[in-house]
């Protein structure tokens, strides 16, 4: 009997020291997990982004449930230009971790970049639902409805971000677009005025109000705005189309030329820039040139197809008039 209850006593010390070791076990891969997200952390901050996704990665392999790793390795992977791998680790984030604000942020974020706006739109959503104060969500979620042409939304997101915060030049400044383009030039006029009064160098509200001075017919005055615009942002193609449209209403077609020129060397996937360039060319009557420029331009952008043909088309007829 006494040797029986020595051989339970010894398996229950067996089973004691296994639970143990399995503790410190996991302790140590915990804090190996830690140390390997803490470094990744330090890597990501110095731009070593294939640094940081190794060590996000080696994080993992330790942890497999450590939400933060997946999260801040999706971070690496968006800023290394891979999408499909950013958006495979915001989802398992939030999996873990289904009440992340931020990991819902950066995945709708990168759903509009995705221009899968309608995905992006229920992420800003749930953060509105858990966070009704999250000024982010509600410019963001405007952002979504604005580019996805669901304006009324959009004008009601943009101002409930307003309220929020009313010294955010971004909100005043989406406003403004929007209400261009519901033709409500006055309104739009004094938010693109209130964001510049925030920030003068606000490159969107520059363009807009530019946009709003050409058709309101004042081309001394767009011109100033986007001639200020692209001197603070040299690179963004938008503002070059946009001075085009200058150069057209005063009939300065190799100016407008010129900035279009510019626009599709920088950017090739601009179908604006093509289409533009296109009615230059055919205003010139450079049929062939026009001709290149608009089907270029009907192959990038599926909203501009139905334009592209009408001028192939006026391209074709021009020609059977020289028959």
């Amino acid at each position: 009997m006494e040797k029986r209850k020595a051989v339970v006593c010894l398996l229950a010390a067996g089973l004691l020291l296994g639970l143990a070791a399995s503790g410190i076990a996991q302790t140590s891969r915990r804090e190996s997990a830690n140390s390997y997200l803490e470094r990744g952390n330090q890597w990501l901050k110095k731009g070593e982004i294939e640094k940081a996704i190794e060590d996000f990665s080696f994080a993992l392999s330790f942890d497999p449930k450590l939400d933060q790793a997946y999260f801040n390795r999706g971070i690496a992977r968006e800023r290394k230009g891979d999408g499909d791998g950013a958006l495979s680790d915001y989802n398992k984030a939030l999996q873990l971790s289904p009440r992340n604000i931020e990991a819902y942020l950066n995945r709708g974020a990168l759903f509009i970049r995705q221009e899968k706006y309608g995905a992006a739109i229920r992420d800003f959503d749930q953060i509105i639902a858990l966070n009704s104060l999250d000024v982010r969500a509600w410019f963001n979620r405007a952002i979504a409805q604005h580019y996805n042409r669901n304006y009324e939304a959009a004008l009601s997101d943009y101002s409930r971000a307003i309220s929020l915060d009313s010294r955010d030049a971004e909100s005043w400044a989406g406003r403004c677009d929007v209400r261009m383009l519901q033709k409500d030039f006055d309104g739009a006029l004094g938010d693109c005025q209130q964001a510049l009064k925030i920030d003068p160098r606000n490159i969107v509200a520059l363009n807009t109000r530019g946009n709003i001075w050409l058709r309101k017919g004042d081309t001394t005055r767009a011109l100033a705005d986007f001639n200020q615009a692209i001197a603070l942002a040299p690179q963004q193609t938008y503002l070059l189309c946009s001075r085009s449209a200058v150069w057209l209403a005063e009939g300065k077609l190799e100016r407008a030329l010129a900035d279009l020129n510019q626009a599709v060397q920088l950017d090739p996937q601009l179908a604006e820039a093509w289409c533009k360039r296109g009615f230059v060319h055919l205003s010139l009557n450079r049929l062939e040139a026009a001709e290149g420029d608009f089907t270029r331009c009907r192959e990038l952008d599926r909203q501009l197809q139905a334009e592209a043909e009408r001028l192939l088309r006026e391209i074709r007829r021009r020609r059977s008039a020289k028959q």
